[in-house]
Protein backbone atom coordinates (compact mmCIF):
# COMPACT_ATOMS: atom_id res chain seq x y z
CA UNK A 1 0.00 0.00 0.00
CA UNK A 2 2.91 2.54 0.75
CA UNK A 3 4.11 1.50 -2.62
CA UNK A 4 1.11 2.85 -4.00
CA UNK A 5 0.93 5.96 -2.64
CA UNK A 6 4.17 6.14 -3.04
CA UNK A 7 3.72 5.96 -6.71
CA UNK A 8 0.41 8.03 -6.71
CA UNK A 9 2.50 11.30 -4.61
CA UNK A 10 4.77 10.64 -7.33
CA UNK A 11 2.59 11.59 -10.50
CA UNK A 12 0.71 14.46 -8.68
CA UNK A 13 4.21 16.15 -8.72
CA UNK A 14 4.47 15.17 -12.42
CA UNK A 15 2.11 17.32 -14.98
CA UNK A 16 0.03 14.36 -16.08
CA UNK A 17 -2.69 15.57 -13.61
CA UNK A 18 -2.82 18.80 -15.47
CA UNK A 19 -2.98 17.04 -19.11
CA UNK A 20 -5.65 14.91 -17.68
CA UNK A 21 -7.94 17.81 -16.15
CA UNK A 22 -7.65 19.62 -19.09
CA UNK A 23 -8.82 16.91 -21.68
CA UNK A 24 -11.41 15.41 -19.60
CA UNK A 25 -12.30 19.06 -19.31
CA UNK A 26 -12.51 20.19 -22.78
CA UNK A 27 -14.38 17.15 -23.61
CA UNK A 28 -17.08 17.74 -20.89
CA UNK A 29 -17.65 21.18 -21.51
CA UNK A 30 -18.54 20.19 -25.41
CA UNK A 31 -20.82 17.68 -24.25
CA UNK A 32 -22.45 19.91 -22.11
CA UNK A 33 -22.52 23.05 -24.81
CA UNK A 34 -24.05 20.00 -27.18
CA UNK A 35 -27.26 19.40 -24.85
CA UNK A 36 -27.78 22.58 -24.46
CA UNK A 37 -27.64 23.56 -27.94
CA UNK A 38 -30.00 20.59 -28.99
CA UNK A 39 -32.25 21.05 -25.98
CA UNK A 40 -32.78 25.19 -25.88
CA UNK A 41 -31.54 26.13 -29.57
CA UNK A 42 -32.46 23.55 -32.16
CA UNK A 43 -36.07 24.41 -33.15
CA UNK A 44 -37.38 20.90 -33.41
CA UNK A 45 -40.64 20.73 -31.81
CA UNK A 46 -40.27 16.72 -31.42
CA UNK A 47 -37.16 17.41 -29.29
CA UNK A 48 -39.57 18.63 -26.48
CA UNK A 49 -41.48 15.66 -26.93
CA UNK A 50 -38.61 13.36 -27.03
CA UNK A 51 -37.01 14.58 -23.72
CA UNK A 52 -40.56 14.33 -22.03
CA UNK A 53 -41.21 10.94 -23.08
CA UNK A 54 -37.87 9.44 -22.03
CA UNK A 55 -38.03 9.67 -18.39
CA UNK A 56 -34.96 7.54 -18.38
CA UNK A 57 -32.67 9.74 -20.62
CA UNK A 58 -31.22 11.85 -17.69
CA UNK A 59 -30.14 8.61 -15.91
CA UNK A 60 -29.06 7.39 -19.45
CA UNK A 61 -26.65 9.97 -19.99
CA UNK A 62 -25.54 10.55 -16.36
CA UNK A 63 -24.45 6.63 -16.36
CA UNK A 64 -23.15 7.36 -19.84
CA UNK A 65 -20.87 10.16 -19.02
CA UNK A 66 -19.78 8.26 -15.67
CA UNK A 67 -19.26 5.01 -17.72
CA UNK A 68 -17.07 7.04 -20.42
CA UNK A 69 -14.85 9.17 -18.40
CA UNK A 70 -13.83 5.73 -16.05
CA UNK A 71 -13.43 4.06 -19.32
CA UNK A 72 -10.88 6.93 -20.75
CA UNK A 73 -9.02 7.25 -17.62
CA UNK A 74 -8.50 3.62 -17.24
CA UNK A 75 -7.28 2.97 -20.83
CA UNK A 76 -5.45 5.70 -20.99
CA UNK A 77 -3.95 4.79 -18.10
CA UNK A 78 -3.22 1.38 -19.64
CA UNK A 79 -2.21 3.00 -22.36
CA UNK A 80 0.51 5.60 -21.08
CA UNK A 81 1.71 3.30 -18.30
CA UNK A 82 5.17 2.40 -19.96
CA UNK A 83 5.64 6.35 -20.45
CA UNK A 84 4.95 6.95 -16.42
CA UNK A 85 6.96 4.02 -15.89
CA UNK A 86 9.97 4.52 -17.88
CA UNK A 87 9.98 8.36 -16.35
CA UNK A 88 10.60 6.49 -12.89
CA UNK A 89 12.66 4.26 -14.20
CA UNK A 90 14.24 5.55 -17.39
CA UNK A 91 17.16 1.98 -17.73
CA UNK A 92 14.29 -0.30 -17.44
CA UNK A 93 12.35 0.32 -20.40
CA UNK A 94 13.31 0.43 -24.10
CA UNK A 95 13.77 4.19 -25.02
CA UNK A 96 12.42 3.39 -28.71
CA UNK A 97 9.35 1.99 -27.52
CA UNK A 98 8.98 5.10 -25.32
CA UNK A 99 10.10 7.24 -27.57
CA UNK A 100 7.40 6.28 -30.30
CA UNK A 101 4.50 5.89 -27.60
CA UNK A 102 5.23 9.72 -26.24
CA UNK A 103 4.95 11.19 -29.61
CA UNK A 104 1.88 9.73 -30.39
CA UNK A 105 0.28 10.28 -27.33
CA UNK A 106 -2.11 12.93 -28.68
CA UNK A 107 -3.03 11.15 -31.75
CA UNK A 108 -4.01 8.29 -29.44
CA UNK A 109 -6.10 10.45 -26.61
CA UNK A 110 -7.77 12.14 -29.81
CA UNK A 111 -8.68 8.54 -31.29
CA UNK A 112 -9.89 7.13 -27.91
CA UNK A 113 -12.49 10.77 -27.34
CA UNK A 114 -13.71 10.00 -30.78
CA UNK A 115 -14.67 6.72 -29.75
CA UNK A 116 -16.08 7.63 -26.63
CA UNK A 117 -17.88 10.56 -28.35
CA UNK A 118 -19.12 7.86 -31.03
CA UNK A 119 -20.75 5.59 -27.96
CA UNK A 120 -22.65 8.42 -27.21
CA UNK A 121 -23.69 9.39 -30.37
CA UNK A 122 -24.88 5.53 -30.72
CA UNK A 123 -26.86 5.42 -27.99
CA UNK A 124 -28.31 9.00 -27.74
CA UNK A 125 -29.54 8.45 -31.51
CA UNK A 126 -30.84 4.80 -31.23
CA UNK A 127 -33.09 6.75 -28.38
CA UNK A 128 -34.11 9.59 -30.60
CA UNK A 129 -35.00 7.51 -33.15
CA UNK A 130 -37.81 5.21 -31.32
CA UNK A 131 -39.76 9.09 -31.09
CA UNK A 132 -38.78 10.46 -34.64
CA UNK A 133 -36.62 9.44 -37.44
CA UNK A 134 -35.94 13.23 -38.40
CA UNK A 135 -35.13 14.06 -34.75
CA UNK A 136 -32.50 11.12 -34.98
CA UNK A 137 -30.54 12.52 -37.68
CA UNK A 138 -30.91 15.75 -36.12
CA UNK A 139 -29.14 14.44 -32.47
CA UNK A 140 -26.42 12.57 -34.79
CA UNK A 141 -25.66 15.41 -37.22
CA UNK A 142 -25.26 17.54 -34.04
CA UNK A 143 -23.36 15.58 -32.05
CA UNK A 144 -21.18 14.27 -35.10
CA UNK A 145 -19.69 17.55 -35.36
CA UNK A 146 -19.62 19.46 -32.62
CA UNK A 147 -17.64 16.18 -31.33
CA UNK A 148 -15.34 16.21 -34.36
CA UNK A 149 -14.86 19.77 -33.29
CA UNK A 150 -14.13 18.66 -29.32
CA UNK A 151 -11.75 15.70 -30.48
CA UNK A 152 -9.90 18.21 -32.71
CA UNK A 153 -9.13 20.60 -29.62
CA UNK A 154 -8.32 17.41 -27.39
CA UNK A 155 -5.36 16.90 -30.12
CA UNK A 156 -3.64 20.13 -30.18
CA UNK A 157 -3.90 20.22 -25.82
CA UNK A 158 -2.96 16.93 -26.07
CA UNK A 159 -0.02 17.73 -28.01
CA UNK A 160 1.04 21.07 -26.48
CA UNK A 161 0.76 19.43 -23.10
CA UNK A 162 2.75 16.67 -23.43
CA UNK A 163 6.10 18.58 -24.58
CA UNK A 164 8.09 18.37 -21.68
CA UNK A 165 7.62 14.49 -21.68
CA UNK A 166 8.52 14.68 -25.59
CA UNK A 167 11.67 16.24 -25.06
CA UNK A 168 12.71 14.67 -22.56
CA UNK A 169 11.91 11.04 -24.55
CA UNK A 170 13.78 12.87 -27.60
CA UNK A 171 16.57 14.23 -25.76
CA UNK A 172 19.43 12.14 -27.40
CA UNK A 173 17.64 10.45 -30.82
CA UNK A 174 15.18 11.65 -33.42
CA UNK A 175 15.34 9.58 -36.65
CA UNK A 176 12.56 10.43 -38.70
CA UNK A 177 9.47 12.88 -38.99
CA UNK A 178 6.18 10.33 -38.95
CA UNK A 179 5.25 10.19 -35.67
CA UNK A 180 3.43 13.01 -35.64
CA UNK A 181 1.02 14.36 -38.75
CA UNK A 182 3.16 17.15 -41.06
CA UNK A 183 2.47 20.28 -40.22
CA UNK A 184 0.13 21.26 -43.70
CA UNK A 185 -2.22 18.36 -42.33
CA UNK A 186 -2.34 20.06 -38.44
CA UNK A 187 -3.11 23.37 -40.04
CA UNK A 188 -5.65 21.56 -42.57
CA UNK A 189 -7.51 19.64 -39.77
CA UNK A 190 -7.71 22.50 -37.49
CA UNK A 191 -9.37 24.61 -40.13
CA UNK A 192 -12.07 22.16 -40.91
CA UNK A 193 -12.99 21.45 -37.40
CA UNK A 194 -12.99 24.66 -36.11
CA UNK A 195 -14.25 26.41 -38.94
CA UNK A 196 -15.77 24.54 -41.72
CA UNK A 197 -17.47 21.93 -39.07
CA UNK A 198 -19.12 25.27 -37.27
CA UNK A 199 -19.89 26.65 -40.92
CA UNK A 200 -21.11 23.37 -41.92
CA UNK A 201 -23.79 23.28 -39.31
CA UNK A 202 -25.17 26.75 -40.29
CA UNK A 203 -25.33 25.52 -43.68
CA UNK A 204 -27.48 22.46 -42.41
CA UNK A 205 -29.36 25.01 -40.53
CA UNK A 206 -30.83 26.07 -43.36
CA UNK A 207 -30.92 23.01 -45.37
CA UNK A 208 -32.96 20.92 -42.92
CA UNK A 209 -35.39 24.65 -42.30
CA UNK A 210 -36.26 23.86 -45.84
CA UNK A 211 -36.37 19.98 -45.90
CA UNK A 212 -38.72 20.26 -43.08
CA UNK A 213 -36.56 18.81 -39.67
CA UNK A 214 -37.07 22.30 -38.03
CA UNK A 215 -40.26 24.39 -37.75
CA UNK A 216 -41.32 26.03 -40.88
CA UNK A 217 -40.45 29.78 -39.96
CA UNK A 218 -36.90 30.91 -40.60
CA UNK A 219 -37.18 33.00 -37.93
CA UNK A 220 -37.14 29.94 -35.60
CA UNK A 221 -33.69 28.62 -36.57
CA UNK A 222 -31.71 32.52 -35.84
CA UNK A 223 -31.04 31.70 -32.30
CA UNK A 224 -29.13 28.30 -33.59
CA UNK A 225 -27.24 29.99 -36.16
CA UNK A 226 -25.93 33.06 -34.33
CA UNK A 227 -25.09 30.51 -31.21
CA UNK A 228 -23.60 28.45 -34.05
CA UNK A 229 -21.46 31.83 -35.57
CA UNK A 230 -20.33 32.31 -31.61
CA UNK A 231 -19.13 28.80 -31.49
CA UNK A 232 -17.27 29.25 -35.10
CA UNK A 233 -15.30 32.11 -33.63
CA UNK A 234 -14.48 30.37 -30.24
CA UNK A 235 -13.91 27.21 -31.44
CA UNK A 236 -11.41 29.10 -34.32
CA UNK A 237 -9.65 31.13 -32.01
CA UNK A 238 -9.16 28.01 -29.66
CA UNK A 239 -7.99 25.91 -32.44
CA UNK A 240 -5.93 28.75 -34.45
CA UNK A 241 -3.63 29.88 -30.81
CA UNK A 242 -2.94 26.05 -30.51
CA UNK A 243 -2.07 24.72 -34.03
CA UNK A 244 -0.28 28.54 -34.35
CA UNK A 245 1.58 27.85 -31.14
CA UNK A 246 2.60 24.48 -32.18
CA UNK A 247 4.70 26.44 -35.04
CA UNK A 248 5.57 29.31 -33.53
CA UNK A 249 6.82 27.97 -29.86
CA UNK A 250 9.74 26.38 -31.55
CA UNK A 251 10.71 28.81 -34.58
CA UNK A 252 10.93 31.24 -31.40
CA UNK A 253 13.40 28.82 -29.55
CA UNK A 254 15.26 28.12 -32.60
CA UNK A 255 15.49 31.83 -32.74
CA UNK A 256 16.46 32.37 -29.22
CA UNK A 257 19.06 29.48 -29.71
CA UNK A 258 20.60 31.14 -33.11
CA UNK A 259 20.74 34.37 -31.28
CA UNK A 260 22.53 32.67 -28.61
CA UNK A 261 24.84 30.92 -30.96
CA UNK A 262 25.73 35.25 -32.25
CA UNK A 263 27.15 35.99 -28.88
CA UNK A 264 29.53 33.71 -28.93
CA UNK A 265 27.79 30.24 -27.41
CA UNK A 266 28.69 26.95 -28.68
CA UNK A 267 26.99 24.44 -26.16
CA UNK A 268 23.25 25.66 -27.22
CA UNK A 269 20.33 23.14 -27.95
CA UNK A 270 17.02 23.36 -27.96
CA UNK A 271 14.54 20.53 -26.86
CA UNK A 272 13.15 18.20 -28.99
CA UNK A 273 9.29 17.66 -28.39
CA UNK A 274 7.57 17.33 -32.01
CA UNK A 275 7.53 14.26 -34.32
CA UNK A 276 6.91 16.16 -37.79
CA UNK A 277 8.82 18.54 -40.04
CA UNK A 278 9.44 20.83 -36.75
CA UNK A 279 11.14 17.62 -34.76
CA UNK A 280 13.32 17.64 -38.00
CA UNK A 281 14.75 21.23 -37.87
CA UNK A 282 14.78 21.43 -33.88
CA UNK A 283 17.15 17.91 -34.27
CA UNK A 284 19.19 19.42 -37.22
CA UNK A 285 19.97 22.30 -35.30
CA UNK A 286 20.91 20.58 -32.37
CA UNK A 287 23.52 18.13 -34.73
CA UNK A 288 24.59 21.19 -36.64
CA UNK A 289 25.68 23.05 -33.09
CA UNK A 290 27.34 19.49 -31.99
CA UNK A 291 29.29 19.48 -35.31
CA UNK A 292 30.25 23.47 -34.36
CA UNK A 293 31.54 22.42 -30.81
CA UNK A 294 33.32 19.49 -31.97
CA UNK A 295 34.91 21.73 -34.89
CA UNK A 296 35.46 24.16 -32.33
CA UNK A 297 37.48 21.75 -30.04
CA UNK A 298 39.17 20.15 -33.08
CA UNK A 299 40.49 24.02 -33.78
CA UNK A 300 41.52 24.73 -30.17
CA UNK A 301 43.14 21.19 -30.22
CA UNK A 302 44.89 21.60 -33.12
CA UNK A 303 45.62 25.27 -32.86
CA UNK A 304 47.43 24.07 -29.24
CA UNK A 305 49.49 21.51 -31.71
CA UNK A 306 50.70 23.58 -34.52
CA UNK A 307 49.69 27.02 -33.53
CA UNK A 308 46.81 29.09 -33.82
CA UNK A 309 47.13 30.77 -36.81
CA UNK A 310 48.41 27.84 -38.78
CA UNK A 311 45.37 25.98 -37.56
CA UNK A 312 42.94 28.96 -38.25
CA UNK A 313 44.51 29.19 -42.16
CA UNK A 314 44.39 25.09 -42.41
CA UNK A 315 41.11 25.34 -41.64
CA UNK A 316 39.98 27.85 -43.85
CA UNK A 317 41.96 26.80 -46.93
CA UNK A 318 42.85 23.80 -48.19
CA UNK A 319 46.69 23.04 -47.36
CA UNK A 320 48.72 21.58 -49.88
CA UNK A 321 52.80 20.23 -50.10
CA UNK A 322 55.43 23.60 -51.05
CA UNK A 323 56.18 26.25 -49.64
CA UNK A 324 56.83 30.38 -50.57
CA UNK A 325 59.36 32.31 -50.25
CA UNK A 326 58.99 34.55 -46.74
CA UNK A 327 61.01 37.27 -44.94
CA UNK A 328 60.68 36.38 -41.26
CA UNK A 329 62.34 36.49 -38.25
CA UNK A 330 63.08 33.34 -35.67
CA UNK A 331 63.70 32.96 -32.78
CA UNK A 332 65.71 29.22 -31.19
CA UNK A 333 65.38 28.58 -27.83
CA UNK A 334 67.34 25.17 -26.26
CA UNK A 335 67.73 23.84 -23.09
CA UNK A 336 71.31 24.86 -21.40
CA UNK A 337 72.46 20.75 -19.76
CA UNK A 338 68.82 19.05 -19.80
CA UNK A 339 70.94 15.54 -20.72
CA UNK A 340 72.52 15.99 -16.75
CA UNK A 341 68.86 16.93 -15.45
CA UNK A 342 67.16 14.91 -17.06
CA UNK A 343 69.57 12.08 -15.81
CA UNK A 344 69.50 13.04 -12.18
CA UNK A 345 65.73 14.02 -11.46
CA UNK A 346 62.47 11.85 -11.71
CA UNK A 347 60.72 11.83 -15.62
CA UNK A 348 57.73 12.90 -14.05
CA UNK A 349 59.86 16.72 -12.16
CA UNK A 350 61.87 16.21 -15.82
CA UNK A 351 58.78 16.47 -17.74
CA UNK A 352 56.69 19.52 -15.13
CA UNK A 353 60.12 21.51 -15.50
CA UNK A 354 60.13 21.29 -19.35
CA UNK A 355 56.08 22.64 -19.12
CA UNK A 356 57.06 25.45 -16.53
CA UNK A 357 59.75 26.56 -19.17
CA UNK A 358 57.97 26.35 -22.44
CA UNK A 359 54.50 27.94 -20.92
CA UNK A 360 56.85 30.66 -20.10
CA UNK A 361 58.31 30.84 -23.95
CA UNK A 362 54.55 30.31 -25.42
CA UNK A 363 53.40 33.39 -23.08
CA UNK A 364 56.17 35.76 -24.63
CA UNK A 365 56.23 34.44 -28.11
CA UNK A 366 52.12 35.03 -28.88
CA UNK A 367 52.44 38.49 -26.85
CA UNK A 368 55.05 39.53 -29.54
CA UNK A 369 52.48 38.27 -32.50
CA UNK A 370 55.32 35.18 -32.87
CA UNK A 371 53.83 31.49 -32.89
CA UNK A 372 55.65 28.49 -32.19
CA UNK A 373 56.17 26.44 -35.28
CA UNK A 374 57.53 23.66 -33.21
CA UNK A 375 58.83 21.70 -30.54
CA UNK A 376 61.97 19.43 -30.58
CA UNK A 377 62.69 17.83 -27.32
CA UNK A 378 64.33 20.23 -24.80
CA UNK A 379 64.16 22.99 -27.74
CA UNK A 380 61.69 25.43 -29.19
CA UNK A 381 61.50 27.27 -32.83
CA UNK A 382 59.35 30.41 -32.84
CA UNK A 383 58.46 32.39 -36.18
CA UNK A 384 57.64 35.79 -36.56
CA UNK A 385 55.89 36.95 -40.05
CA UNK A 386 54.35 33.48 -41.33
CA UNK A 387 52.48 31.94 -41.64
CA UNK A 388 50.45 35.58 -41.02
CA UNK A 389 52.36 38.73 -42.39
CA UNK A 390 54.23 40.67 -39.48
CA UNK A 391 54.95 44.24 -39.64
CA UNK A 392 58.94 44.90 -38.32
CA UNK A 393 58.51 41.07 -37.82
CA UNK A 394 62.57 41.12 -36.81
CA UNK A 395 61.58 44.13 -34.33
CA UNK A 396 59.01 41.74 -32.42
CA UNK A 397 61.05 38.62 -32.28
CA UNK A 398 64.04 40.63 -30.87
CA UNK A 399 61.92 41.82 -28.43
CA UNK A 400 60.23 38.74 -27.30
CA UNK A 401 64.20 37.39 -26.86
CA UNK A 402 64.87 40.69 -24.47
CA UNK A 403 61.34 39.78 -22.48
CA UNK A 404 62.38 36.11 -22.77
CA UNK A 405 65.55 36.25 -20.65
CA UNK A 406 63.50 38.25 -17.72
CA UNK A 407 60.61 35.45 -17.74
CA UNK A 408 62.87 32.60 -17.54
CA UNK A 409 64.88 34.00 -14.59
CA UNK A 410 64.37 31.97 -11.39
CA UNK A 411 63.44 28.87 -13.09
CA UNK A 412 65.54 25.68 -12.43
CA UNK A 413 65.86 25.07 -16.78
CA UNK A 414 67.94 27.81 -18.27
CA UNK A 415 68.32 28.53 -21.97
CA UNK A 416 70.64 30.06 -24.86
CA UNK A 417 68.28 32.49 -26.94
CA UNK A 418 69.25 33.03 -30.51
CA UNK A 419 67.89 34.84 -33.01
CA UNK A 420 68.02 35.63 -36.96
CA UNK A 421 65.96 37.55 -39.32
CA UNK A 422 66.03 36.33 -43.20
CA UNK A 423 64.06 35.25 -46.42
CA UNK A 424 63.12 31.40 -45.51
CA UNK A 425 60.76 28.87 -47.15
CA UNK A 426 57.65 28.48 -45.34
CA UNK A 427 54.90 25.70 -46.26
CA UNK A 428 53.82 22.21 -45.98
CA UNK A 429 56.85 19.91 -45.50
CA UNK A 430 56.14 16.16 -45.56
CA UNK A 431 53.69 13.48 -47.28
CA UNK A 432 50.60 14.02 -48.93
CA UNK A 433 49.11 11.90 -45.53
CA UNK A 434 51.40 13.47 -43.01
CA UNK A 435 52.69 17.06 -43.54
CA UNK A 436 53.79 19.74 -41.13
CA UNK A 437 53.80 23.94 -41.26
CA UNK A 438 57.59 24.71 -41.07
CA UNK A 439 59.94 27.32 -42.39
CA UNK A 440 63.55 26.61 -43.90
CA UNK A 441 66.21 28.18 -44.22
CA UNK A 442 69.37 30.60 -43.59
CA UNK A 443 68.06 31.98 -40.43
CA UNK A 444 66.69 29.03 -38.68
CA UNK A 445 70.09 27.67 -39.29
CA UNK A 446 71.44 31.31 -38.21
CA UNK A 447 69.05 31.26 -35.19
CA UNK A 448 70.28 27.64 -33.93
CA UNK A 449 74.66 28.52 -34.19
CA UNK A 450 73.58 31.67 -32.76
CA UNK A 451 71.68 29.95 -29.36
CA UNK A 452 74.83 27.14 -29.20
CA UNK A 453 77.01 30.80 -28.25
CA UNK A 454 74.38 32.17 -26.44
CA UNK A 455 74.98 29.47 -23.56
CA UNK A 456 78.36 30.74 -22.89
CA UNK A 457 77.25 34.27 -22.99
CA UNK A 458 76.45 36.65 -20.44
CA UNK A 459 72.57 37.16 -20.49
CA UNK A 460 72.67 33.97 -22.93
CA UNK A 461 70.70 35.96 -25.99
CA UNK A 462 72.54 36.71 -28.46
CA UNK A 463 71.74 38.01 -32.67
CA UNK A 464 74.35 39.41 -35.46
CA UNK A 465 74.35 42.55 -36.48
CA UNK A 466 72.41 42.20 -40.12
CA UNK A 467 69.36 40.97 -38.06
CA UNK A 468 69.67 43.82 -35.79
CA UNK A 469 69.81 46.40 -38.69
CA UNK A 470 66.44 44.82 -39.93
CA UNK A 471 64.28 46.25 -36.74
CA UNK A 472 63.13 49.86 -35.80
CA UNK A 473 65.71 52.14 -34.35
CA UNK A 474 63.48 52.17 -30.63
CA UNK A 475 64.79 48.32 -30.67
CA UNK A 476 68.06 48.66 -32.08
CA UNK A 477 69.01 50.98 -29.52
CA UNK A 478 68.19 48.17 -27.02
CA UNK A 479 70.97 45.97 -28.06
CA UNK A 480 74.84 46.40 -28.27
CA UNK A 481 77.16 45.03 -30.89
CA UNK A 482 80.46 42.33 -29.81
CA UNK A 483 82.92 40.56 -31.77
CA UNK A 484 82.93 38.70 -34.96
CA UNK A 485 83.22 35.14 -34.66
CA UNK A 486 83.02 32.32 -37.20
CA UNK A 487 79.86 29.90 -36.92
CA UNK A 488 79.73 26.68 -36.97
CA UNK A 489 79.72 25.64 -40.53
CA UNK A 490 80.13 29.04 -42.15
CA UNK A 491 83.20 30.73 -43.89
CA UNK A 492 82.04 33.81 -42.75
CA UNK A 493 82.68 35.87 -40.04
CA UNK A 494 79.67 36.98 -38.17
CA UNK A 495 78.91 39.88 -35.91
CA UNK A 496 77.26 39.30 -33.11
CA UNK A 497 74.82 41.29 -30.59
CA UNK A 498 73.45 40.86 -27.39
CA UNK A 499 70.65 43.27 -25.10
CA UNK A 500 72.24 45.91 -23.32
CA UNK A 501 71.61 45.81 -19.59
CA UNK A 502 68.26 46.58 -18.73
CA UNK A 503 68.78 50.20 -17.04
CA UNK A 504 71.63 51.52 -19.45
CA UNK A 505 68.44 50.39 -22.28
CA UNK A 506 65.95 52.73 -20.06
CA UNK A 507 68.28 55.42 -20.40
CA UNK A 508 68.70 55.62 -24.02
Amino acid sequence: MTKFWRAVTWILGTAWPLYATTVLGSNVLGAVGIMLFLRYLVPNPEFATFTASANHLPAIGMAYVVAAVLFGAVVTFLLFRPVLDWQRHPERHDRNMVRNLVMRIPIYQAALCALVWLGGLFILASVAAQTSGKLAVVIAVTVLLGGAVVVLLTYLEAERLVRPVAAEALARRFEDATLEPPVKWRLRLTWLATSAMPIAGIVLMFVGQRAGYFTEQVEDIMPAVVALSLAALVTGFLGTTLSVMSVVDPIQELQRAINSVRRGETDVQVDIYDGSEIGVLQAGFNEMMRGLHERQRVRDIFGRYVGTEVARRALEERPELGGEDREVAVIFVDVIGSTTFAVTHDPEEVVDELNRFFEKVVKVVHKNKGIINKFQGDAALAVFGAPITLSDATGHALTAARELRQELKGLRLQAGIGVAAGHVVAGHIGGHDRFEYTVIGDAVNTAARLTELAKDTPGRVLTNASTLAKANEAEQARWTLMKSVELRGRNLMTQLARPIRPTLADRS
